[in-house]
């Protein structure tokens, strides 16, 4: 009889338990977090897939990148701690599906997306990036219509919203062949996308969107003429930054560069560079988010071609 009750007991114990597991896991699933104050009127969500810019005005609710597809409701939940409205408009800042994903489930009837020409080309196909040095990507279908930018440019654009002037600019063949950049004339703010990480080395898509190494150094020494002492740069991954973190990032980058054009003609193999940890001290901020061999493993492909 006893044996019966505890059997009993802990079958009730079992149940309880994955009961509260399964609550836990609900409530991880549904907790927003309280978008970060940039500016008046602006705000940072940097929890679901990217940092997402939120405006917020007397105009309405506009977002710069959505985020991952699997955290759209997680970013709804965040922009409600700031806003009631509907989203009027989505920029993206490149098609990379960190920075996409979440465009489908945050479009409404009235909202409008807003991106270079080569963002809606490039969510139409499908993104299959190669295996990098043990890095595998994940294989990204192309998006519905109901995802894609309604309006498109080529090379600048001028959005007048919540008192603002925005100003959109396209860098070619940088991160990838589509990347812009979003400047708040009044509150001084820039949102570079993937063209700056404040957390570390970025990896260039040269294989599966029109990234260059060159390109990429060119766009964020235009950035830099952009800034003042004062400007709030929101880059595509890492904390809020500024134009001198910004000005010791493009030295990292042609330094690293530099570094490993002078390997290549010593005649190191990549295996070689990366077992070496070739780039790594020239990164002064602690460990970077991303591999540094990603960085060494793209620029080396791109420089050997030429």
């Amino acid at each position: 009889m006893k044996n019966i009750k505890w059997k009993v007991g802990r079958n009730i114990l079992l149940i309880i338990f994955v009961f509260m597991q399964h609550a836990y896991a609900q409530n991880l699933n549904t907790t927003s977090l309280t978008p970060k104050k940039i500016s008046d009127g602006l705000y940072l969500i940097d929890n679901f897939g990217c940092n997402i810019a939120v405006s917020v005005g007397s105009d309405g609710l506009l977002i710069i990148d959505s985020g991952l597809s699997n955290k759209a409701d997680q970013v709804k939940s965040a922009i409600k701690e700031v806003s009631a409205d509907s989203i009027k408009f989505i920029l993206n800042t490149h098609f990379h599906f960190d920075h996409v994903g979440g465009n489908k489930k945050l479009v409404n009837k009235k909202s409008v997306v807003i991106a270079h020409n080569n963002v809606s080309k490039r969510m139409k196909i499908e993104w299959n990036p190669p295996e990098i040095l043990g890095t595998k990507w994940p294989k990204i279908s192309p998006y519905g219509k109901s995802a894609l930018p309604e309006i498109c440019f080529s090379d600048s654009l001028t959005i007048y919203f919540n008192d603002d002037t925005i100003k959109c600019f396209h860098f070619p063949q940088a991160h990838s062949d589509c990347d812009a950049i979003f400047c708040f004339k009044k509150a001084n703010v820039i949102h570079t996308g993937d063209l700056f990480l404040s957390n570390g080395f970025p990896v260039i898509d040269i294989f599966a969107g029109g990234g260059t190494i060159n390109g990429y150094l060119d766009a964020v020494s235009k950035i830099i003429a952009l800034c003042d002492d004062k400007t709030i740069i929101v880059p595509g991954h890492g904390p809020l930054s500024d134009r001198n973190q910004l000005l010791e990032y493009l030295n990292m980058l042609a330094s690293s560069k530099e570094r490993i054009a002078e390997l290549i003609k010593q005649g190191k193999t990549l295996e070689e560079m990366v077992a070496a940890e070739s780039i790594s001290d020239l990164y002064k901020r602690g460990k970077s988010w991303l591999n540094p061999k990603l960085f060494i493993y793209t620029t080396y492909y791109e420089l050997i071609k030429h």
